[in-house]
This record gives structure tokens, sequence and C-alpha cells, in this order.
């Protein structure tokens, strides 16, 4: 027989002369049903090529085979790392990863988030993993919806707030740099980096801000959107109408990397020899730069597979309490529920070429 979409229980059930209701808890494996009959129904919908709607079935059940991942300008290959981790563990549990974007090329609106965050609540994850802060009234939403959520490489708002996050250590990530470019004795440091809806920002910023007093340098910060050619266009400004010339450019992360380089190469700008230039975040081809870049790399591969283990332990606590209130379990007894937790994972410092280093020290 031909294989046609859109099959549905009615079909089946009309073939067989059976209740839609017999149909149904065939196919899903449950009690009340034959043998002859599970076999007959399962052979049809083979034929047919029949699609359960699995939302719908871990819906009834209580169940969630899906987690969604928000984030924020997928043109950074930050989150190919970040991806991997998580992946690593979901596969082995089976479950599916969703991925939406709140800042596609790196440009981001709260109107955005708000209604992108609407449609991944209507199709009613198991839980959230997102690389935004998110607004207060995201949050809010959140917490309404009892929704299990994981932050990575952000925070939820304040440090108190009752959410869990896995992220970079960017206070010990910013001085390892900010050493670094002081044994250099650069005076004039430029940091280009992203809008503070990134919060990672605040960090970065402060922890350079700080090296560069303690070794009496000044520095300057140029802010874009999270995107190549915006930094492109702002560093071209800033460098034709301000008197401020650095001796060592800081980009916040890969697409601003990017965006500095094409800026420099076409004003013919040598690296190092004319200017210095480091970044945060690693990539798989950074190695193959002339001259190869010195960076923060951060474990995002690491950060992505933590921040998955505990999603998954969220949700297993949540669908734990199936049959019972929020606050206790189905025998009445309380139902002890997991402290959020706030992670930080160490980056390490990869010294190459663009920092004036002749040679490659390996990591700091």
């Amino acid at each position: 027989m031909m294989k046609h979409t859109g099959v549905t229980l009615k079909d089946i059930a009309d073939e067989l002369n059976l209740s839609v209701y017999a149909v149904s808890r065939a196919i899903n494996d449950l009690s009340g049903v034959s043998k002859t009959t599970r076999a007959a129904v399962l052979k049809v919908a083979e034929d047919k090529g029949y699609i359960p709607n699995v939302n719908a079935r871990d819906l009834r059940k209580g169940l969630h085979h899906s987690v969604s991942l928000l984030t924020a300008g997928m043109s950074n290959p930050y989150y190919l790392d970040l991806i991997s981790g998580i992946e690593s563990i979901f596969q082995i549990r089976g479950e599916n990863l969703l991925i939406s974007d709140i800042a596609i090329d790196g440009h981001y609106s709260e109107s955005a988030e708000s209604l992108l965050l609407q449609h991944v609540l209507e199709t009613r994850p198991g839980g959230i993993i997102s690389t935004l802060g998110l607004s207060d009234s995201s949050r809010q939403r959140l917490r309404e919806w009892k929704m299990p959520v994981v932050f990575v490489d952000s925070t939820p708002g304040s440090a108190h707030e009752d959410f869990s996050y896995v992220t970079t250590d960017n206070k010990d990530a910013s001085n390892k740099l900010g050493n670094h470019l002081a044994e250099h004795h650069f005076k004039r440091w430029l940091l280009v980096i992203y809008p503070s809806v990134w919060n990672s920002r605040y960090i970065r910023e402060s922890g350079l801000r700080q090296a560069a007093a303690r070794c009496g340098a000044a520095i300057r910060v140029l802010e874009c959107n999270n995107d190549q050619f915006s930094t492109r266009k702002a560093l071209d400004e800033f460098l034709d109408h301000d008197k401020f010339r650095p001796d060592v450019i800081i980009a916040g992360n890969n697409p601003i990397l990017l965006g500095i380089m094409t800026a420099l190469q076409s004003r013919a700008i040598k690296i190092p020899d004319d200017l210095a230039l480091v970044a945060f975040d690693d990539f798989i081809w950074s190695d193959l730069l002339k001259p190869r870049i010195t960076l923060v790399s951060e474990d995002s591969y690491g950060i992505g597979a933590k921040a998955a283990e505990h999603i998954l332990a969220l949700i297993d606590q949540k669908q734990d309490r199936k049959g019972g209130d929020d606050d206790s379990k189905p025998d009445g007894k309380p139902q002890m529920t997991m402290e959020p937790i706030h992670q930080t994972i160490e980056a390490s410092l990869k010294i190459r070429e663009s920092c004036g280093c002749r040679y490659p020290t390996g990591a700091a």
C-alpha cells in the first residue's frame, strides 16, 4: 500500500473497523487490546506511514522529550560547541533539542524576545536553556509557568534570583587577559563589545577596566551590535573621528573580532606590527589565521554539557511531582526541591602572535 502523509488515528480505525480509542491504545502499547488487534493496528499504521503526534501524547502522559535552547545570534561559533555539549548529554537520554534564535544576526529587541518566548511556551517544552539573561517580564513569565530553566554564559538578573546558571568565570578571564596586556606595556586599550543585554559584558568590561587601572593604561569602550557588519561600521567611524589611538584592540567575541579584522585589513593596518589584537572566545579555525589570535578560550562544550545535565535533573524533579500538588509528593510528604546551581567554569588564555608574542607560549 502506498504511504501518504496526514494519516490520522481515525483513518486506521476506519480501515480496521475499530474505535479510535482502541487504535490509540494499541499504538501507545497500553492495555485493553488483544495481541492480534495490536499487531493489526501496527501493520496498518506502518503501511499507511502514520506518524504519531509525540507532543500530544507526551502532554497527556505528563512527559516531555524536548528542551528549547534560546540563542542570541547563531553566527557566533561559540554556540556550535555549546550545542555539541548539550547534545552529548541529550543523546544518551533520548531528549530532543529545539533551537530558537532571539537575536538573529546579533540584533536584539525585547519585543522580539517576548514574542519568541511566547511561541516557545506554546510548544510546551520540558525545559528551557537560555543564553541570554532575559528581561524581567520574561523571567516572571517563566516563574508563572513553573518552567525548568538553566541560563548559560549569562546570569538571570539579580544573583539572588531562583534560577540556575552555568557560565564562564568572566572575572578571572578578564584578569588573565588584562594582566597579559599589562606585560606588553600597552597604554591605550580599546574594548569593542556587544550591548549590555548580553550581560557577560558587565563582568568582562569591569575586569578589563580594573586591569587597565592597575597598570596605568587608558581604556575606551566602543559598543556595537553583536555582529561583524555593525562592528566594522562602528570601528571605522571611531578611527576616522576619535583622537584616541589604541595600541591594542580587544574584541568582545567572535563576530566582533571578524568585524574588527575586516576594518583593519581595509586600512592596511598590520597585526601586531601596527596594532595588537586580542579577543574573547576561541573558535575552531583560530590556529589557521596569520597571525594567530591571542584569545580567551572558554569551555563552551563543558558549559553545554553541565547545563544539559542540570536541566534534565530539573525536568525529572518536576515530573516526579505529577500526581501531587507542586509542594508535596503523591503520598502527602514534602517534596524535595533542587537548589538552583550557580556554577562558573574557568577559561584559559591562549597566547599567540597577534598580541606581539613572537612565538606561541601555550595556555596561561
